[in-house]
């Protein structure tokens, strides 16, 4: 569960990074695409001591990248809470439980691309909004940026405190301890949109 929250805020961040990367070759902005089945979103966290780690399987983003406007750098990139995959069927179902991501009532994450900043090279820094069960938090992420022609990739990696999005946050909790953070790492490919 922690680690959903995790790979949940690295695809957000991922994304509008890659959106961002567009700026070598576009004089104006430029539609793009996240291309979910080149992407790749994986979590780690600690459950009872003892490293984890888990990924989400759908995840769907648009944005726009302006090379000579960043402020207008828009991204968002929603993930199916219900693809979480923690490598045990009945962790993964739990994972989805209203005790976690509560998927019944909140289907999705959403991640929302406030602010993109160039740090130094292929380097940027990306501020945005994350929400996971209702919750929406500031979240802050640095990635590196890859760009072509019609094809951009980022790659990075973010932490969350998950009991901020009230994941974890029930009876479960007195037998199984999971860490307090979670770590995403990704990397998010996406292709100019016809």
């Amino acid at each position: 569960m922690i680690w959903q929250t995790t790979i949940r805020s690295f695809v957000p961040a991922a994304l509008f990074c890659v959106l961002a990367g567009a700026y070598a070759p576009m004089a104006h902005a430029a539609q793009w695409v996240v291309q979910p089945a080149a992407s790749e979103i994986v979590f780690e966290y600690q459950s009872d001591g003892n490293p984890k780690t888990g990924i989400f399987s759908r995840f769907e983003g648009t944005g726009e990248f302006d090379p000579d406007d960043l402020g207008t750098a828009d991204l968002r990139l929603t993930i199916d809470t219900s693809s979480i995959d923690l490598y045990d069927v009945l962790a993964s179902s739990f994972a989805q439980s209203a005790e976690w991501f509560d998927s019944k009532n909140h289907p999705d994450v959403i991640y929302r691309l406030i602010k993109l900043t160039p740090i130094e090279g292929d380097r940027y820094e990306a501020k945005g909004q994350l929400t996971i069960r209702g919750e929406e938090k500031p979240i802050t992420s640095e990635i590196e940026l890859s760009i072509g022609d019609d094809a951009a990739e980022a790659k990075g990696s973010l932490m969350i405190v998950r009991l901020d999005y009230l994941l974890g946050v029930g009876p479960s909790a007195a037998f199984v301890e999971i860490g307090p953070e979670v770590v995403v790492r990704f990397d998010l490919r996406a292709v100019r949109a016809e």
